[in-house]
């Protein structure tokens, strides 16, 4: 693979900060650690071995791009480059290059939910109760903050990286949405999911 030869348009700025990515190929999630970032795209480094052009969806708890404290935010983007470490706590670093709307839309794979019901949920933050389950239990937390391609939430209950829940959301005119989510973040703050397409 070629390491490191992206053409930098813009400064990136260092900031460290606890990430998790799927991989949109094997659909795996992985624990990683940005190290800095700019308009366009990041740095993060990891044990998981990714290729070049690979698509990633990452999740980032107290992200520099948010507007507020504590949000947890999500972005498809695109493996440009890794360089392999030693005697470091990580294996390899990557650059990732966020992806246009437009290619989102256009790609299947990286496509966010399409559900008819989806656009009419709220993106504010919430402290609203809600109700999910997996195939044996129906469970119930808290919103801490949605939008139309994932959720943040609390719960008194443990859920593992990679589960996949039913959720139960409520949307603007009063009624609920069935969705299903993945689970791609979990700290004492709450529990992240991305919502999956059908």
């Amino acid at each position: 693979m070629i390491e490191n030869r992206e053409r930098r348009q813009n400064v990136r700025i260092v900031h460290t900060s606890a990430l998790r990515f799927k991989d949109l190929k094997s659909g795996k999630v992985h624990k990683a650690r940005m190290q800095n970032y700019s308009k366009n795209g990041l740095h993060f480094e990891t044990d998981s071995i990714l290729d070049q052009g690979d698509k990633i969806y990452i999740a980032i708890q107290d992200s520099p791009f948010a507007l507020k404290s504590g949000q947890l935010e999500y972005y498809n983007a695109e493996i440009m480059w890794r360089k392999k470490f030693k005697d470091t706590f990580f294996d390899f670093g990557y650059g990732v290059k966020f992806l246009p709307s437009s290619e989102k839309k256009k790609s299947k794979s990286n496509s966010l939910p399409k559900r008819k019901n989806v656009n009419k949920i709220s993106t504010k933050s919430h402290q609203k109760n809600i109700y999910f389950s997996d195939r044996c239990k129906t469970y119930k937390g808290i919103i801490k903050d949605i939008s139309p391609s994932g959720i943040f939430f609390a719960s008194q209950d443990t859920f593992k990286l990679g589960q996949i829940l039913s959720f139960a959301l409520p949307i603007k005119n009063g009624t609920e949405a069935k969705i299903e989510g993945q689970i791609i973040w979990a700290d004492e703050k709450g529990l992240g999911a991305i919502f999956l397409n059908k």
